[in-house]
């Protein structure tokens, strides 16, 4: 370790104040916010950004045994593959024989104290855990695609904040491994340094446990079991041990039990799977994270029950063969409050300023009116908490009278909606199942609803059907023709237009919704599209920044960020997107990494700029509107001159809904291609779509 040797520091005001000097001109110290045996954690801001971060330090006698060299250069490896589920390390160094690294401030709060609230018969509600833990296995499996193994997956180190659950201090174990002298043994440090290892006992993997160095995946896999083990069972499985030592040896030879056994409402695959992480051979453990993420993402769309409505989920109307939606905290929560029949009744849950809650309101025939309304005001929004209230408020509405066409029209708009933008692949043929049933109710009740039909126009238009614009303008058109005053119809017919290259017929149709409804406002967002699309940036900006971002906040950051970017603003653009991908790291479509790529590859860093296409598809695959993002992934491609990835990519946005002539024939960000013969064919075809549907349209 490089610095003059010290004595070791216990005293945390005295490592604050040698932190503090060591840091000065760089990072002001705010609070200390906790810390182990092994670092101390302090709330600091760094001042050349003017953003709050995480500083942790090794404890100074612990350090002093490391090579504070190796350490910071293991922790900037395995820091360059960033994952939306991962907390990431933004710095990692030495300064005056304190090593430390530093990480973005996440407003929230571990697993470890949420499950310290808790007992056993109080377990967080199924569907939570299940998203939780499929959040952890998206970053295992990311990191394990890019030889990273964490060693020390706990609830301490998985971090819920907001919609999403972060796993942080990825390589700080293989870090501290690599920077211990030579001949070390890592079950020897457990074992004599309590609270300091490299893993924590409660979660070592057997091999893990008995000092085996070489480890792979698999022993993430293990602790990952034992954590999923701990949340849905309430308990730790091996609960009975009171020591490291005792601990340790329960992993290498004890067998817990069965977890179908102890908590018999897990889905049965998820307790298949957990206990297979659980083996304590490495070769009948799962052989890739990948799986887990597979078979919690089938159970968390399957399970309706809850028990606490501030971890939303909303279960289809009867009829629906009992498929089911979820989300997490929000400003909105949703939760079912009685089962009568065959009819299914919800509450809408508001935040109370005194900590409490609403008290539930079971609909009767009284108040469907009323949930109508609340429901249709709701369902236009487009992000996921509105979205998810208004499917609570139809159901309600429905629930309550059954013979309200009007509200199972806008319920199936509802679904096909989160459909399209929020449920993954295997929710989606489910919810546009159900969301076809409603329109057929609304229709067998009233065949001339405009909002049925508009609903059916919102279904047809949905990658599954491969997006047949002209069958969903006739929809929309004839809606108009029963019901003139549906803003909507209009929005939605300016849409398609302007998917198709019809611009100012979009424009057209978006200002006759904005006459009908002046608060519209996606209509009047869409308004900066076209400029987008048109090359006037100056003018999407000057309408996007006029746009609230919680209307759609993946649409809103993807296209101010572009338009930021094309207008030369690219510290802006960049700033944005890392703000909108930390605050909404689901990033439903891959649309802000793909403008990342597209940042990245315009200041010729391809290796990042593949790295971010790489995320973008691995988000966005299947949902509605991955053809921007497609579109995005091309125009990073040419930009870096890949021409063949970019014709592809491009391609792939016209099949998949986006064939916009006027934007690929006049973008700059394409023009690596345009003496391209396979480009040149493309525009062709284009424009010769173009032309045929302007004729017959």
């Amino acid at each position: 370790m490089s610095g003059p040797e010290r004595p070791p520091l216990t005293d945390a005001s005295l490592l604050r104040a040698r932190l503090e000097e060591a840091l000065r001109g760089a990072y002001a110290i705010d609070r200390e916010l906790g810390g182990g045996g092994m670092s101390r954690v302090f709330l600091a801001q760094e001042l050349a950004l003017a953003r709050r971060v995480v500083i942790k330090v090794l404890a100074p006698d612990l350090a002093h045994d490391l090579s504070a060299e190796r350490f910071a250069r293991e922790i900037r490896l395995c820091a360059s593959f960033p994952h939306p589920n991962i907390v990431p390390i933004l710095t990692a160094g030495e300064a005056d024989g304190l090593s430390y690294y530093t990480m973005p401030f996440v407003a929230g709060e571990s697993l470890r104290a949420e499950l310290a609230r808790r007992t056993q018969p109080d377990r967080v509600p199924l569907p939570r855990a299940l998203d939780i833990l499929r959040d952890v296995a998206r970053a295992l499996a990311h990191a394990h695609r890019h030889g990273i193994v964490h060693r020390d997956i706990k609830p301490d180190n998985v971090l819920l904040a907001g919609d999403a659950a972060l796993v942080a201090d990825f390589g700080v174990a293989k870090a501290w491994d690599a920077a211990l002298p030579p001949g070390a043994s890592r079950a020897a440090a457990t074992l004599t340094r309590q609270g300091v290892s490299v893993g924590t006992p409660a979660y070592m993997s057997p091999e893990q446990a008995s000092g085996d160095a070489d480890l792979d995946p698999r022993a993430d896999l293990y602790a990952w079991g034992v954590v999923a083990y701990e949340l849905l069972a309430g308990a730790h499985p091996f609960a009975h041990c009171t020591s490291g030592a005792a601990m340790i040896r329960a992993h290498v030879v004890e067998a817990p039990a069965p977890l179908a056994d102890i908590a018999p409402d897990v889905p049965p695959a998820v307790s298949a799977i957990v206990m297979r992480c659980l083996s304590k051979a490495r070769e009948a453990r799962p052989s890739d994270a990948a799986e887990l993420v597979e078979t919690l993402g089938r159970a968390a769309d399957r399970a309706f029950a809850v028990s606490d409505p501030a971890n939303a989920r909303v279960t289809p109307s009867a009829g629906s063969g009992g498929r089911g939606l979820r989300s997490r905290a929000g400003l909105v929560g949703v939760a079912a409050v009685a089962v009568i029949g065959v009819a299914v009744a919800w509450l809408v849950r508001a935040p109370s300023r005194g900590g409490g809650s609403v008290p539930p309101r079971v609909a009767t025939a009284q108040t469907a009116e009323e949930t109508y309304l609340r429901g249709k005001v709701r369902v236009s929004v487009e992000n996921r908490t509105d979205n998810l209230a208004a499917i609570a408020a139809l159901q309600q509405a429905v629930a309550a009278d059954p013979g309200m066409a009007r509200a199972h029209a806008t319920l199936a708009r509802a679904y096909a909606i989160h459909a399209f933008y929020f449920a993954p692949d295997s929710a989606r043929k489910g919810l546009l199942e159900d969301a076809e049933v409603e329109v057929e109710k609304a229709l067998a009740l009233d065949p001339h609803l405009g909002e049925a039909l508009l609903a059916r126009g919102v279904l047809l238009w949905t990658p599954g059907r491969r997006f047949p614009h002209e069958e969903a303008i006739h929809a929309f058109r004839q809606a108009l023709t029963y019901d003139s005053s549906l803003d909507e119809a209009h929005h939605q017919l300016g849409m398609v237009y302007m998917h198709i290259g019809m611009l100012a017929e979009a424009e057209e149709e978006f200002d006759r919704a904005l006459a009908l409804n002046p608060g519209n406002t996606l209509a009047r967002f869409r308004h900066g599209v076209v400029a987008q699309y048109r090359g006037d940036f100056a003018r999407s900006h000057a309408v996007f920044t006029s746009t609230p971002l919680e209307r759609n906040p993946s649409l809103w950051a993807f296209q101010e960020a572009t338009a930021l970017f094309r207008m030369g603003r690219v510290a802006e653009a960049t700033a944005l997107i890392d703000r909108f991908l930390r605050d909404y790291p689901r990033d439903e479509g891959g649309v802000g990494h793909s403008v990342r790529a597209m940042i990245l590859a315009a200041a010729g860093r391809r290796s990042d700029a593949e790295q971010a296409i790489a995320e973008a598809r691995d988000l966005g695959k299947n949902f509605g509107h991955f053809h921007h993002a497609a579109y995005n992934i091309g125009s990073a491609y040419a930009l870096l001159g890949m021409k063949d990835e970019a014709l592809q990519s491009l391609q792939e946005a016209v099949d998949g809904g986006f064939p916009c002539y006027p934007l690929f024939a006049t973008d700059p960000q394409l023009d690596a291609l345009r003496g391209d013969s396979r480009f040149i064919h493309l525009l062709d075809g284009l424009k010769r779509d173009l032309r045929t549907r302007a004729r017959s349209l």
